[in-house]
């Protein structure tokens, strides 16, 4: 039984990526219930020491509670949680209800507020020293230092941490980019070898047979006699192949060159069979689409376009290709009979692409004729890789974070 094919790079990013997600959420909601344990205790241990007034628990609940939104809303988690701080402070209920705080910092310094993170530790190291002064009586001593820079330190800390986290994601992201960089290369490089391996060999030896048997059939005309059908079969043969392995050769050194802003000429070369291409194509220069989503849609549309050619016994074919709830949508349809379309190797070659993509392909009968029908996953507009949380933050926030700012 064969083994099930192994999902291209863009599948395998995109089910990462959908991990990350589920993990990073799970993560969100630990890191939220460490933190509620956390005031909670500083609020009991309150309680029972000096008592504890009805509405001081909700600052102390308040920032732990608003953490889940840093993804999308670092600001606001960011001004809750040290507004509760601020709320709680004179209840002196004790340092373990500034974590919300501290976290908060740090997951704004992470995901680009650096101005704002730093503006923020600022002001908190000027109001605990103010803080301090007034609680001894504004007389200036060593405890009024050593607690003014315990919690100095801490703010700073938290600012360091989420910096060094935002650089170290960079720094891997980077070099995540130089990889697939290389393979891209690398398999580059494969595709021109082998183009060259067939150019060399088979499509020398396809002219040969094609040569060989155009003469025997001019020599035979010469003659006043009927060529054999097997051997007009045979020239006919060799040239379909030709054609063929020239177009096979094309792909393989041209493979960058086949992109869905190129799907217009594409249609021009169709137009010139006698067939009447209609394109719709919102996906362009201007749109950015993932590369190998980008190669895949135009494959798939050439391939449909082929089998119209081919097999349909319609005049008029309509493509279209959009975005569509984050993915790339293209569509083929032709005004031919459906019915009389038999399944074949252009088909299960596009279903093979799709499915290393993690996408789907629906073929078959539609509302303007025979339709086939790619959804394909779009990295670049389905960004939906969220970045886990403070403490292992990841690299993909910054795309999230552009519609909050």
């Amino acid at each position: 039984m064969p083994s099930p094919p192994e999902p291209s790079a863009t599948g395998s990013r995109l089910a990462d990526r959908r991990a990350r997600v589920l993990a990073g959420r799970r993560l969100d909601l630990v890191v939220t219930a460490v933190m509620l344990a956390d005031t909670l205790t500083a609020g009991l241990i309150k309680d029972v020491r000096d008592g504890m007034p009805t509405w001081g628990w909700l600052p102390l609940m308040l920032g732990p509670l608003v953490f889940p939104l840093w993804r999308r809303r670092p600001r606001l988690v960011l001004a809750v949680s040290v507004g509760a701080v601020l709320a709680s402070g004179p209840l002196g209920v004790g340092p373990l209800a500034v974590v919300p705080a501290l976290v908060a910092i740090a997951v704004a310094m992470y995901t680009g507020y650096r101005a704002l993170s730093v503006w923020t530790v600022l002001a908190l190291s000027a109001m605990t020293a103010l803080g301090n002064l007034r609680t001894a009586g504004w007389e200036f001593d060593a405890g009024v230092v050593e607690r003014t820079l315990l919690v100095v330190g801490w703010l700073h800390v938290a600012l360091i941490s989420g910096l060094s986290r935002r650089q170290r994601d960079a720094y891997m992201a980077e070099a995540e980019h130089v990889r697939e960089e290389a393979v891209k290369r690398k398999a580059a490089d494969e595709r021109v070898r082998i183009a060259r391996e067939l150019h060399d060999s088979l499509t020398h030896s396809i002219s040969v047979i094609r040569v060989q048997a155009g003469v025997a059939i001019h020599l035979a005309r010469k003659r006043g006699e009927d060529p054999p059908t097997a051997l007009v079969a045979v020239e006919a043969a060799a040239k379909d192949a030709t054609r063929e392995l020239r177009e096979t050769l094309t792909m393989l050194r041209d493979d960058d060159g086949h992109r869905l802003d190129r799907v217009e000429d594409l249609a021009d070369r169709y137009r010139g069979l006698g067939f009447t291409v209609d394109v719709d194509c919102e996906i362009g220069c201007d749109l950015p689409v993932d590369p190998e989503t980008d190669h895949a849609a135009y494959r798939i549309v050439q391939e449909a376009l082929t089998n119209a050619v081919r097999h349909s016994t319609g005049d008029r074919v309509r493509v279209r290709v959009r975005r569509e709830d984050g993915a790339v949508v293209v569509e083929v349809a032709d005004n031919g009979d459906a019915a009389a379309v038999v399944p074949g190797n252009g088909i299960t070659g596009m279903r093979e692409r799709v499915d290393d993509l993690g996408g789907t392909l629906d073929v078959g009968p539609g509302e303007y004729g025979f339709t086939v029908r790619a959804r394909l996953p779009d990295l670049v507009s389905n960004d939906t890789a969220a970045p886990p949380a403070a403490s292992t933050a990841a690299a993909g926030a910054a795309p999230e974070l552009e519609e909050s700012r």
